[in-house]
């Protein structure tokens, strides 16, 4: 047998290699016979039937000392996916009965309803139920105000309000519109989670429902763009803004106002500035605004308590044997994130104290609910596992699907329970495995529970819409976030001037510092808040409060106590106040925060979120910054001088003002002759993410000292680049500075670089810098040194080459002419490519690849043979570093790009050989490619690895990362195609393929 695959893999003799194909495509049809009668086998799947409530009630099991109680189910509530309370206790339920109904193959009867509950006995459960509002198409989100309440019904927020008093909405309003309807127009990812804020607006998770959103009453032109943002309104004056966000179906706020997110795989994610800070400056990148806090992320290990559904097993098989798409995450069916959803913080005050501040998520696939602490990591947070081996809620009835859970009157957490056979998508399921199911199988059921403490007697009725104002204002000490929001909004809903003075004496007297915190932003809601209050605020012993009462006194920065007072608080004791002064010093006018700003950065600057915050609040002031910094002797102390000043210069860069550029040029000066490598580094960052013109006018304005300096540069670049005799990383780095000259200078020694003889990191840095001109000369020299470079260099040639229209004419001709092998151009290329902004390019793309079928069954057929030889792990290594470390990361090795590679050793070789060759069978929203055309004429294709309210960072088909500032993007659009590409097998012989494969699956 040994023979034969030798003898086959050698090629020798084309009877021999048809034969063995044959063989294997004999075998691999055998397989698929015998797995798809294995199939038949499992047609008839048992059946997981539904459970009457107080059936479902029995299967809870919660963390000792809690219990679940019911207090609302069918025919009372249907599909229920969100609840909101009002005033008087009454508990608005919003039914979303289109979920999951589009591709599942069942006929929708009716659309979202909006019901309200109450308790009319006082034993806490929900007694009688009416219908609101009906006919909502898809409605995910509600929440009260002013005697009715805003829903989210993509492309709408709507606003409804019974008048007449009989708990049935006749006044109808849309109020913003915009947004985005996803295809599948039955899911779940869309707008969601209203939520009330310390500052008295509404924010909310935009999910997948991105758009142009503006006031229904405007017209377009006002709008705003939340792609990937949150978004928030003053429920008074509608005004609305995008906010930081990025998450899919939650958004819990803590007492201070932080918010969290999750999405399906990442429970928790914090987010760390508004993106009003970063908006306001440009000219700086500013980080992804979350960061994912599970401590053990999507890999958290979970306990549900239900069987593992027989369908979910049928397809976990499937996608291990290869033969259904998607992913088998490890060949275990559960025990993971897979639905993570509806996140909450518990705020209220029935539950033991020790649990104030807990996060919970909801595993709905899972039928449980986790729960985490919060400790402090530095300005982030770290979400531990709480319960040890266990989950703080399960429930053994597979129907149980917790999808919100909401701090409620009477101080606990209510859970909404969506009650389905089936939570995920029906387009996730084989199409026989989903035909044994009802996809709408509890469609007229659901339920809310209540989790509760053992031994607690609970308030149980609440009326708020007939306190006084006073009373209101006292509310504002409860112990309880449903007391002190729902007070907070009729304050805000009532403009009673009344309310100033009890107010004033709150944040006065108040032993709760939360209550004070709340407070003065009820006094900013009705415009009462003065500079005398602001600055007692400002001394408060909370940091929390000191916080808050900074991003306040924004508004009134002209206040000369108060700007006095911001100005002395570099030095407070705590590292939040100072990342929030850090902000707020950039709302000021003039050059007085200078100074502040830069004791910020000397004392804090090593924490790159405080250098953010203190960047985005120069805006175009740095260069007296810089100047500050270079000439003050105390800063060569600090370990992060160089990052410091390097963010700096690129900043001054980027702003191009002429007296900053100035302020930079004489800084160069009062360096010392032993900073000459710290000298390059700054001229290097001021001018490398510039265009060739306004590099010139860059120059121009530093005068004879910049153009000194910048001269000095390419001459060192130039002399590096070929010093043998220096590391190849300096040479490399030596090289990519060359690309800020011009080509002119420089064009016999790129072509040099791009020789044979030259190491690969120098050919790839080469072809770096050669992207960066706009000569039409660029493309003769990557044809010129075409024959004689590698593949991988070869595939940046094309990135280099389909970056500019006037360069894609040249590789258009040198494919036609054969000077480029239509074989050297990666299938997935062409794709995107038929995807070009420009027309006459796609109409040439068509004419030139027309004849260039998909192979990719024939492929996979193919290299089924991979799986039957011995691969060995030392070699699959050294395959992985080749070919995949480029975009993945995998035992310290590589870049984590693309998908997480984590578990992949428990994945079965065949799922892991069809992920590799059909990358595009099932793509992750995340890994989509995206084409960006910039006002220089590039055209930049790649995966979006982050996003940020200023910017974006693409990662390249070749390797290689484009950071591009929003203000340089002309459009972008989605191509639907997977950043992997196709084509991976012309780098990897059977055997090659075979060692990666035994590497991949037995790593640690």
């Amino acid at each position: 047998m040994k023979k034969k695959r030798t003898r086959c893999r050698s090629r020798k003799g084309q009877k021999a290699r048809r034969t063995c194909r044959f063989g294997l495509r004999v075998l691999s049809l055998f397989i698929l016979i015998v797995c798809s009668a294995a199939t038949a086998q499992t047609q008839e799947l048992p059946k997981l039937l539904p459970r009457k409530p107080h059936q479902a009630l029995e299967s809870m099991e919660t963390r000792p000392g809690f219990h679940m109680e019911l207090v609302a189910c069918e025919p009372h509530i249907r599909d229920p996916i969100a609840i909101a309370f009002d005033e008087n206790g009454r508990m608005f339920v919003l039914e979303f009965p289109e979920y999951n109904h589009q591709h599942a193959g069942w006929t929708l009867e009716e659309t979202g309803k909006i019901r309200v509950l109450d308790d009319t006995n006082g034993d806490g459960a929900y007694d009688r139920s009416r219908v609101y509002v009906d006919g909502i198409a898809a409605p995910t989100g509600l929440i009260c105000w002013d005697g009715g309440i805003f829903v989210a019904a993509a492309p709408d927020i709507l606003f409804f309000r019974d008048t007449t008093g009989d708990s049935r909405a006749d006044l109808r309003k849309t109020v913003f519109t915009g947004f985005n309807i996803s295809e599948n127009r039955g899911g779940g990812a869309r707008l969601n989670s209203l939520r009330w804020g310390l500052d008295n607006r509404i924010h909310l998770s935009t999910s997948f429902s991105g758009g142009m959103v503006h006031r229904a009453s405007d017209n377009r032109s006002s709008a705003i763009d939340v792609r990937n943002r949150g978004f928030a309104f003053d429920p008074r004056t509608l005004e609305m803004e995008a906010t930081s966000g990025a998450g899919q179906h939650g958004l819990a706020i803590d007492d201070w106002a932080r918010r969290f997110l999750c999405n399906n795989s990442d429970p928790f994610r914090l987010l760390m500035y508004e993106s009003r800070y970063a908006v306001r400056n440009p000219h700086t990148v500013a980080p992804q605004p979350y960061v994912s806090i599970a401590e053990h992320g999507k890999f958290t290990k979970l306990f549900r308590t239900s069987q593992v559904e027989p369908w979910r097993l049928e397809r976990t098989r499937r996608r291990v044997a290869g033969l259904y798409r998607g992913s088998a995450e490890g060949g275990t069916p559960s025990g993971f994130f897979t639905s993570a959803t509806g996140i909450a913080v518990y705020r209220g005050d029935a539950w033991p104290e020790k649990y104030r501040g807990d996060i919970f998520i909801c595993q709905p696939s899972g039928n449980l609910i986790h729960r985490a602490t919060l400790a402090p990591n530095g300005l982030e947070l770290t979400a531990r596992r709480a319960d040890i081996d266990a989950e703080f809620a399960t429930s053994r009835d597979n129907w149980f699907r917790p999808v919100e859970l909401v701090n409620s009157p009477d101080g606990t957490l209510f859970v909404v329970d969506m009650y389905r056979e089936l939570i995920e998508t029906a387009l996730a399921l084989p199409p026989d495995v989903l035909a044994q199911l009802q996809p709408g199988g509890g469609t007229r059921r659901g339920r809310i529970f209540r989790i509760a403490p053992n031994g607690v007697r609970l308030r149980r009725q609440v009326q708020f819409k007939e306190e006084s104002t006073d009373d209101l204002v006292r509310l504002l000490e409860h112990r309880n976030v449903w007391h002190r929001d729902t007070a907070a909004r009729l304050l805000l809903q009532r403009q009673d001037q009344a309310a100033v003075a009890p107010l004033q004496r709150l944040i006065a007297r108040s032993g709760l510092d939360v209550a004070r915190a709340t407070a003065l932003y009820a006094l900013d809601g009705l415009d009462a808040l003065n500079a005398e209050t602001l600055l007692s605020a400002l001394n408060d012993p909370s940091d929390n409060v000191r916080v808050h009462a900074m991003r306040l006194a924004e508004q009134v920065s002209d206040a000369p106590t108060i700007r006095k007072k911001l100005l002395s608080m570099t030095d407070d004791p705590s590292l939040h106040v100072r990342y929030q002064l850090a902000f707020s010093l950039g709302e000021f006018d003039g050059s007085a925060p200078l100074s502040a700003l830069t004791a910020l950065l000397l004392s804090d600057g090593t924490d790159h979120w405080v250098r953010f915050a203190v960047l985005s609040s120069l805006r175009d002031r740095a260069g007296v910054v810089f100047e500050t910094l270079v000439t003050d002797p105390a800063v060569d102390e600090q370990v992060h001088r160089q990052k410091t000043l390097v963010a700096l210069a690129r900043q001054i860069g980027a702003a191009a003002q002429e007296h900053e550029i100035a302020a930079f040029a004489r800084s160069l000066n009062c360096l010392s002759a032993d900073d000459g490598v710290l000298k390059d580094t700054l001229v290097k960052a001021l001018v490398d993410r510039q265009s060739s013109t306004m590099r010139s006018q860059i120059l121009m304005a530093g005068g004879s000292v910049l153009q000194r300096h910048f001269a000095n540069l390419l001459a060192a670049a130039k002399q590096r680049a070929v010093d043998e005799m220096v590391s190849t990383d300096e040479r490399s780095t030596a090289t990519r500075t060359l690309g800020l000259g011009t080509l002119g200078d420089n064009q016999q020694l790129f072509a040099k670089l791009l020789g044979i003889q030259q190491p690969p990191s120098i050919q790839m840095a080469a072809m770096e810098a050669l992207a960066g001109f706009g000569d039409p000369k660029v493309a003769d020299l990557i044809l010129t040194a075409w024959p004689r470079i590698s593949p991988q260099l070869r595939a940046q040639g094309t990135e280099t080459l389909l970056s500019r229209n006037s360069w894609l004419t040249t590789f258009f001709a040198a494919v036609e002419n054969g000077q480029i092998a239509r074989s050297d151009v990666d299938p997935a290329r062409i794709s995107l490519l038929r995807k070009h902004p420009d027309q006459h390019i796609r109409q040439q793309v068509e004419r030139i690849f027309h004849n260039i079928p998909s192979r990719r069954a024939d492929i996979i057929s193919d290299y089924q043979q991979a799986l039957l030889l011995d691969g060995d792990s030392i070699r699959g290594k050294q395959v992985f570093k080749k070919v995949c470390s480029a975009c993945h990361k995998l035992d310290g090795v590589g870049t984590a790009t693309g998908a997480e590679l984590a578990a992949i050793r428990n994945r079965a070789p065949s799922e892991v050989l069809l992920n590799i060759l059909d990358p595009n069978r099932e793509v992750k929203p995340k890994f989509v490619s995206y084409v960006i055309q910039t006002s220089d004429g590039r055209v930049v294709t790649g995966m979006i690895a982050s996003e940020s309210a200023t910017g974006l960072v693409l990662h390249r088909p070749d390797g290689t990362e484009a950071a591009i500032q929003r203000t340089e993007i002309e459009a972008l659009s989605s191509t639907g195609l997977s950043f992997m590409p196709e084509g991976l097998e012309k780098n990897l012989d059977l055997q090659a393929m075979a060692d990666l494969l035994k590497y991949l699956t037995s790593a640690n």
